[in-house]
């Protein structure tokens, strides 16, 4: 998965996505009959299909943004206070890196700090973003020579192994653009158009998919993304939504779309004929590009492969490998067959 370690290790907060975009397009380059990217800093591999004169259009759709800040207000001591870029809580960054990206090209080192709790009362109440600052470590004077309000913030966090597990920054949604692409290089079916759209700004509003899916207007479309998990000590047991490493999870709902039913129930058949481990995901909350594209594509059936995750939002977001490998499975032979499917 050297492909997936490189994509987390590049920085991408919404609308910076740039880095992400070039990585993604060297890749694809030797794949796709054309790459072509827009003005929201989505990235589009087209290949087509060879065999007949009106093809179905598949839209696969993997979002390249992370969340990340952007620098605010910066005080005579230097201390840089910022603002999110998606959502995040303060619990799950307080403490840790971050690489800031300044207007001038250069990358800082910081820490994201807090006032300290002085009293009990303090030490009770949960830390606030607005409260949240950035240590860089220098005088006042040479901290503002090198940043400026509007510079960006990434989150430093090493990729890693972990038993059977992989630990990193932005598997939300990297991990998705990682297997769009890796199906997109294995799959071979004359009898479709595929467009492989690393997708920008999802984590502010669902922005680029949007614009693609308006686009492209595919007849199917398939988001990859990451879902939570709740297999961890003290989740309710009734609201589980999936285990890691149990497989790729197909999405038959969350807070922003109904998946096609007979999508769903289509890629399910197949999971099933070929014996690909899979779950069946519901999520009560939250949304992804599956919805653009539902409500955007013109006449699209859609729905997701969602990889099951711990810590989700967070520096150090939580997934199995396998549940990872049998996304890119199953998604490979959903497009070998996907001109079978009745639109």
């Amino acid at each position: 998965m050297d492909l997936l370690k490189r994509l987390c290790e590049v920085d991408g907060v919404s609308g910076r996505e740039d880095f992400v975009v070039e990585l993604l397009r060297e890749e694809l380059k030797d794949t796709a009959d054309e790459i072509r990217t827009d003005a929201i800093k989505n990235i589009t591999a087209v290949k087509y299909g060879s065999e007949g004169d009106k093809r179905p259009k598949v839209m696969l759709a993997g979002h390249i943004d992370e969340i990340g800040f952007l620098i605010y207000n910066i005080d005579k001591d230097g201390f840089a206070s910022i603002v999110p870029v998606g959502g995040w809580s303060a619990a799950s960054i307080f403490g840790h890196t971050v690489r800031v990206h300044t207007r001038k090209g250069e990358i800082l080192t910081g820490v994201v700090c807090a006032p300290p709790a002085l009293t009990p009362e303090a030490a009770g109440k949960a830390t606030k973003l607005d409260k949240l600052f950035i240590d860089f470590g220098m005088p006042g004077d040479k901290v503002k020579e090198k940043v400026s309000r509007g510079d960006w913030v990434a989150m430093d966090t090493v990729y890693t192994e972990m038993g059977d597990c992989l630990v990193a920054k932005a598997f939300d949604d990297r991990v998705g653009a990682y297997i769009i692409v890796e199906a997109f290089k294995k799959y071979s079916n004359p009898n479709i158009d595929v467009y492989c759209v690393g997708t920008s700004q999802e984590e502010v509003g669902l922005r680029g998919s949007t614009v693609a899916a308006q686009a492209i207007m595919p007849d199917i479309g398939i988001a990859a993304d990451i879902t939570g998990a709740g297999d961890t000590p003290g989740f309710p047991a009734t609201m589980k939504i999936c285990d890691l490493g149990k497989g790729v999870a197909i999405k038959q709902q969350d807070a922003s779309v109904i998946c096609s039913p007979t999508l769903v129930n289509f890629i399910r058949d197949i999971a099933e004929a070929k014996k690909i481990d899979h779950q069946m995901e519901i999520l009560v909350r939250g949304g992804t590009d599956t919805s653009s594209m539902q409500k955007f594509g013109g006449n699209t059936h859609a729905t997701c492969l969602s990889i099951p995750t711990r810590n989700g939002h967070s520096p150090v977001a939580i997934i199995h490998k396998h549940d990872v490998e049998t996304a890119v499975e199953l998604l490979v032979e959903f497009l070998n067959k996907a001109h079978l499917f009745n639109l």
